[in-house]
């Protein structure tokens, strides 16, 4: 039974944000994720935004969390080569009670930290969004909002922590866990492990896994909340702005965005639903998003959606909305659990992970600083997007970057190719999409699955029928018809 200094339980944006933060320690640290990739939980659903602060309650540690992290993305992103950009935010409002919620947003905004805030005429906002709505009379412009790839994010923290020693176990369940003299006994369905301490990131199983040290206190019950993804969007008609609106009757949270990618995002509904494995999108809920985008964008295409998607988030349900915050705390001697992290989870993560290894620290962690810790990544860039030169001398290195596989997103085989032989790499269809957007794009696949297929197939020597979607049972392949 090998021992690890710390062992975190979840490979979600906290626990790999956290993850990388210890890699700059001489520690020894495993990162244990049931899911076969890193994100595979609410990090994946995400809606990309960097929120400005302004949503959550005054002076709550889910308020100056999502500040405080948010105005560290611009290095980590810089160190990182992750794109993103401040574009910032509008929240409109259409009648006088909606006004008096801008201004209790713009309170919250002040108190939690956020700067350059401002309440501006619905003329002013048409002119920032000349697609908004002639009905709407006032707007809170908040320039610190920003959008981000999930993906892409989440994989560079991973990428980075692995690169600085950090190690990764997929697909494996934790089973139970005990404390034994000093150290924690960590039970799994592929092993035992040992860890001097532990952290929990573990999402929707954040709770239960708590339970296994202290008496359970939380409720938390999974909460949906369902997109739709326009095309790429058109010169004549672009969003730039990320747009809310204060919600009349039961409209929910539903957002309009750009993505850093450059399609458009709305959504999402907020549903109690069954269990975290109710990630289907429904008519009524998609109906609801369509809606809610038509009153603030009336002129939106719908005939542009290319896809939707929902995600399932952890909900405190046992504490009241107007006291409910962010739990970040010490379980028991030696571990550290993160519960209730959603919206703005992503946004305050980098905050979160400083908090939680401060109470490592307090708990007793030594924190010797590494002297070869590297903090920056090399560019990560499709080939298509690369300068001519660039482009020039890969094609020299390996033909197959000539050979393009996904039109919509313009990646070539030689960009495939290379993230199959770096640290972390896919194991899936899905695990390809989220590295290079293969599938992501107008077309949802249609054209470029089968090539990709038959690359995957070559290089991991298995037949096409072996080839995943995510996980096990998720074939593309039946069989062969003919040999």
């Amino acid at each position: 039974m090998e021992n690890y200094d710390v062992i975190i339980i979840g490979a979600g944006i906290l626990g790999t944000m956290t993850a990388r933060e210890l890699s700059r320690y001489n520690l020894k640290v495993l990162v244990i994720e049931r899911a076969y990739d890193v994100g595979e939980g609410a990090t994946k659903a995400n809606s990309g935004v960097l929120y400005a602060g302004f949503h959550p309650r005054s002076r709550s540690l889910k308020g100056i969390s999502c500040v405080q992290g948010n105005a560290l993305y611009s290095d980590i992103c810089k160190d990182l080569q992750v794109p993103m950009s401040y574009v910032g935010s509008l929240f409109v409002a259409f009648h006088q009670e909606g006004i008096e919620t801008l201004k209790e947003k713009m309170k919250k905004g002040i108190n939690n930290g956020a700067v350059g805030l401002e309440i501006i005429s619905g003329e002013n906002a048409r002119k920032m969004e000349p697609a908004l709505s002639s009905k709407i009379l006032q707007a809170l412009y908040a320039p610190t909002t920003g959008i981000i790839s999930p993906f892409q994010l989440i994989l560079a923290v991973a990428k980075s922590a692995n690169l600085n020693g950090i190690e990764f176990l997929f697909q494996t369940n934790v089973i139970g866990l005990k404390k034994e003299n000093k150290s924690y006994i960590v039970h799994t369905d592929t092993g035992e492990f040992s860890a001097d301490y532990i952290v929990n990131t573990a999402g929707e199983q954040a709770a239960p896994i708590e339970s296994l040290v202290r008496p359970a206190d939380l409720i938390i019950k999974p909460r949906r909340g369902q997109y739709y993804v326009f095309d790429k969007q058109p010169k004549g008609y672009k969003i730039n702005h990320v747009i809310y609106q204060a919600q009349e009757n039961n409209e929910g949270g539903t957002l309009i965005a750009p993505t850093i990618d450059g399609n458009l995002l709305v959504g999402p509904t907020s549903e109690n639903v069954r269990s975290f494995n109710c990630n289907e999108t429904t008519k009524s809920g998609l109906s609801h998003v369509e809606a809610v985008a038509k009153k603030v964008l009336p002129d939106i295409d719908m005939g542009r959606v290319i896809t939707s998607f929902a995600g399932v988030r952890a909900n405190i349900k046992n504490v009241a909305k107007e006291e409910k915050d962010f739990v970040v705390r010490i379980s028991a001697p030696h571990f550290v659990s993160a519960l209730g992290i959603k919206n703005p989870g992503m946004t305050a993560a980098p905050y979160l992970a400083d908090k939680m290894i401060n109470l490592l620290k307090q708990e007793g962690l030594s924190l010797i600083k590494k002297d070869n810790f590297v903090s920056k990544l090399p560019s990560n860039k499709p080939f298509l997007e690369r300068s001519q030169k660039e482009q020039i001398e890969l094609f020299k290195q390996n033909p197959a970057y000539g050979n393009i596989v996904c039109r919509c997103e313009k990646i070539t085989e030689g960009d495939i190719l290379r993230v199959l032989n770096e640290p972390l790499p896919p194991k899936s269809l899905n695990g390809l999409k989220k590295r290079l957007r293969t599938g992501m794009g107008r077309c949802q696949g249609a054209f470029c699955t089968p090539n990709i297929i038959e690359i995957l197939s070559r290089e991991w020597h298995v037949s096409p029928d072996k080839i995943l979607k995510s996980t096990k049972g998720s074939q593309f392949v039946k069989g062969q018809v003919r040999k």
